[in-house]
């Protein structure tokens, strides 16, 4: 956004910003006294102060008539309704900090500044409305998309990276999590029905995210290969300091799925998947030349060649085992493996060769059924 005039008096602008730090110091602890919901609220003095620092700059850009980023007001909008502050303690603050601020603006006025405060102070709380009004609308879509239970709330503090370690306990205890419990994050439209385990769900981005927790490993793990659905799972962690961390697993093994996949995959079940999902695009280009050749042939003929090689990778190369599982005779599953070879270059009998094919072939896997010519 930007202003139309320049500030007649840049000594009083260049005065602001050199004490931001300090300025932004004072407005934060005025807002940690004024404002109660911020006292029990999962967000660090730090956190706010942040907010406050950035805000105050663009408030500063604004005054100077330059343009003017409404970044920090989606930031605080989104991190407020995130760690469950209300709606009303996040407009008050912005009033607390554009009041706070003016007062400072007024008392380091000189004499030869003071015909120019009426036009300032008409810049300040225009954009402090503009603030207010998009903090407003980024928290309530992030509302919207999450829910009003407080443990969705909570699940979305936790899992968020910035979350001051001292402060992750708290939020267990909050949430009536087990103190010495297992935990999970997973990704996907995922529904646990062990009455032992703990489940707290919430939106996050475009991903549904579940928290499951139970006493015992060994509940934990079972409930996840009863449930017959698709989805994405971290390994089992005891720290909630790692739930950011879980989340990142938790994506990449969902991007681990197949189409045809029907269960929960778990982070690293599947190393080749992993090192393909988690780079995609520079998989797709270290194995152009395997994949278009397999795109050249018609579908049903590729995907029989495919399916013959993944047999032959599981089977430990035993083609006679290859054989009996697709119901082929040795001599048509020793044809399509040299069919294979001819096609690519590569050789089963070497292994460097065969390492690389393998992940061309679960690269290919991977692709959407729509990224194939």
């Amino acid at each position: 956004m930007t202003q139309d005039t320049r500030l007649a008096h840049p000594r009083l602008l260049r005065e602001l910003r050199a004490d931001l730090a300090a300025i932004s110091e004072m407005i934060t602890k005025r807002i940690e006294h004024d404002e109660k919901d911020y006292g029990d609220a999962v967000l660090a003095h730090h956190e706010l102060a942040t907010l406050v620092t950035d805000s105050l700059a663009a408030l500063l850009d604004a005054i100077a008539g330059s343009r003017y980023s409404l970044e920090p007001a989606h930031r605080a909008g989104r991190l407020k309704a995130e760690r469950g502050i209300p709606l009303d303690s996040l407009l008050h603050a912005f009033r607390v900090a554009g009041m706070a601020f003016w007062e400072v603006i007024v008392e380091r006025a000189r004499p030869d500044d003071r015909s120019a405060l009426p036009h300032l102070s008409t810049r300040v709380w225009a954009t402090v409305d503009a603030y207010s009004v998009a903090a407003a609308d980024t928290y309530r879509r992030v509302a919207f998309t999450g829910g009003d239970h407080p443990d969705q709330r909570l699940l979305r503090a936790l899992l968020d990276p910035d979350l001051p370690p001292a402060q992750r306990e708290d939020v267990g205890t909050r949430m009536r999590l087990p103190v010495r419990g297992t935990f999970v994050i997973l990704v996907g439209d995922i529904r646990l029905a062990a009455a032992e385990v703990i489940t707290v769900r919430t939106m996050l981005a475009d991903d549904r995210v579940t928290l499951a927790a139970a006493h015992s490993p060994l509940v934990l793990v079972q409930a996840l290969h009863d449930a017959a659905t698709r989805g994405g799972a971290s390994r089992p962690f005891t720290d909630l300091g790692s739930a950011p961390a879980a989340l990142d697993q938790a994506r990449l093994a969902f991007r681990c799925l197949l189409p045809s996949d029907s269960e929960i995959h778990t982070y690293a079940s599947s190393p080749a998947r992993a090192l393909i999902a988690a780079q995609p695009a520079l998989a797709a280009d270290l194995f152009a030349e395997t994949l278009t050749a397999f795109d050249r042939l018609h579908p049903g003929d590729a995907d029989a060649l495919v399916q013959t090689a993944l047999a032959w990778y599981e089977l430990g190369g035993s083609t006679s085992a290859v054989g009996e599982r697709l119901h082929l005779h040795r001599n048509t599953v020793l044809h399509r493996l040299k069919r294979i070879e001819r096609l690519t270059g590569s050789t089963f009998a070497v292994p460097a060769d065969a390492a690389l094919l393998y992940l061309a072939l679960q690269a290919r896997l991977l692709r959407a059924p729509g990224d194939r010519s």
